[in-house]
C-alpha cells in the first residue's frame, strides 16, 4: 500500500477538543477551529468587561461592545455546532443514547451549577466589602434563578454552557425523526418567530439553535466549506463590516444579531483561517476557552471590585480599568486553570 496522502494545510494530527467536551482521537484537529474560539472567547471577554452601570464619558466603549454583542454568542454557537458535527457526536448517541446524554450532562451542568453556585456566593459575601453587579437580596433567589428566572439570573455570563446542553439534547431527539438538517435548519429560522419565555434560557436556546446548526452544515461540508472561506475572504470581511456598519444604524436588536450573526460566521472563521491562523495569542485562548469562559467574570469582578475602592472607573480612568480588566479577563482564568485546577484532577477535568 502507498502512504497516506498529506491532510490539508488547516489540520494537524493532534486531537480535536471542543468548545465545551472531552478532546476526541479519532479526528484530527483544526487549527482554525483552534484559533477561532480563541478569537470568540477575547470578544466573549470584551463583553463582559462592562456589567451593570456602564462608564461615563465612554461612549466609545458602549458603542464596540454593543456591536460585539451583535455577533459573538452566534460565532461562538456556530463553533460548537461544527465540532458538534466534526466529531460525530449524533452518531455517538446512536450508538450509545443514555451514556452519551449521560456525559454530556456530566460534562456541562456539572461546570454550569458548580460555577453559578460559586459565583453567586461569592457576590454574596463581597457585597458588602467591594462592589458587585446583577446580585438579589435574597441568595435562595440567586441559586433558583441559576436555570429557573434566568433574565434575572446573577449567573447569567455563564448561560451558553447551560443552553449548549439543552441544543444537544433538542438534536440528538429530533435527528432521530428528521435526519435532514436543512429541514431542521428551517425548523430553528421559524422558532425565531415564536414568543418563547425566559426560563430555562429556552429564548437564547430557540434564538441561538440557527447558528448552531449552520456550524454542522458547514463541517458536514468541510472541504467544499473551507475553499469557500479561502477563495472569498475579503468578500466575507467586507460584507460583516458593511453589516455591522448597517444594523447599528438601524438599531434592531434582533435584525441586528440575525443578519451580522450569520455574516460573521464566515468572516470570522476565514479570519482564523488566514490572517490569524499564525497568532500564538489567539491559539493559546482557544486552547483555554473553556476554563476563560467559566472565570472570566469572576477575575474581572474582583479586579473591578477592588479597584472601584480606590478610584472611579468614570471618564478618562477607564483607559486605566480597561487594560487591566482585560488582563484579568484573560490571564486570570489561565493561570487559575495552570496552577490551582491542574492540582485537583476533577477541577482540571471539568475545566478543559
Amino acid at each position: 500500500m502507498g502512504e497516506n496522502p498529506p491532510l490539508p494545510s488547516h489540520i494537524d494530527q493532534a486531537p480535536i477538543q471542543s468548545l465545551a467536551g472531552p478532546a476526541d482521537t479519532r479526528h484530527p484537529h483544526l487549527h482554525d477551529i483552534t484559533i477561532a474560539k480563541g478569537l470568540g472567547i477575547f470578544l466573549v471577554v470584551f463583553g463582559h468587561l462592562v456589567t451593570g452601570w456602564p462608564p461615563q464619558g465612554n461612549d466609545w466603549y458602549m458603542m464596540l461592545r454593543a456591536a460585539v454583542y451583535a455577533f459573538h454568542m452566534p460565532f461562538f454557537i456556530y463553533l460548537s455546532g461544527y465540532i458538534f458535527a466534526y466529531t460525530d457526536a449524533f452518531a455517538r448517541f446512536r450508538s450509545n443514547r443514555s451514556g452519551f446524554l449521560l456525559s454530556r450532562a456530566k460534562r456541562l451542568l456539572i461546570p454550569f451549577f458548580t460555577f453559578g453556585i460559586l459565583i453567586i456566593i461569592g457576590k454574596h459575601v463581597l457585597q458588602n466589602i467591594i462592589h458587585v453587579d446583577n446580585v438579589n437580596g435574597n441568595i435562595f433567589t440567586d441559586f433558583l434563578n441559576i436555570f429557573w428566572d434566568t433574565r434575572q439570573s446573577a449567573a447569567k455570563s455563564i448561560w451558553f454552557i447551560f443552553v449548549l446542553f439543552e441544543t444537544t439534547l433538542f438534536l440528538c431527539i429530533v435527528m432521530t425523526f428528521i435526519r435532514n438538517i436543512w429541514v431542521i435548519f428551517v425548523i430553528s429560522l421559524a422558532m425565531q418567530f415564536l414568543n418563547i419565555p425566559d426560563i430555562l434560557y429556552l429564548d437564547r436556546f430557540a434564538f441561538y439553535l440557527p447558528f448552531f446548526i449552520a456550524g454542522m452544515i458547514a463541517a458536514s461540508n468541510l472541504e467544499q466549506w473551507t475553499r469557500l472561506l479561502d477563495k472569498y475572504h475579503i468578500l466575507f470581511v467586507v460584507l460583516f463590516v458593511g453589516a455591522i456598519l448597517l444594523t447599528r444604524w438601524l438599531a434592531i436588536i434582533q435584525i441586528s444579531v440575525l443578519l451580522c450573526g450569520f455574516l460573521s460566521l464566515p468572516a470570522l472563521h476565514a479570519l482564523s483561517r488566514g490572517l490569524l491562523s499564525r497568532s500564538r495569542f489567539f491559539e493559546t485562548l482557544g486552547q483555554y476557552s473553556f476554563a476563560i469562559y467559566l472565570l472570566n467574570t469572576i477575575t474581572i469582578g474582583l479586579a473591578k471590585g477592588i479597584m472601584l475602592r480606590f478610584m472611579s472607573w468614570d471618564y478618562g480612568n477607564f483607559l486605566i480599568f480597561f487594560p487591566i480588566l482585560l488582563t484579568a479577563g484573560i490571564a486570570g482564568p489561565i493561570l487559575v486553570k495552570r496552577y490551582i485546577f491542574s492540582l485537583w484532577k476533577p477541577a482540571d477535568d471539568y475545566t478543559n
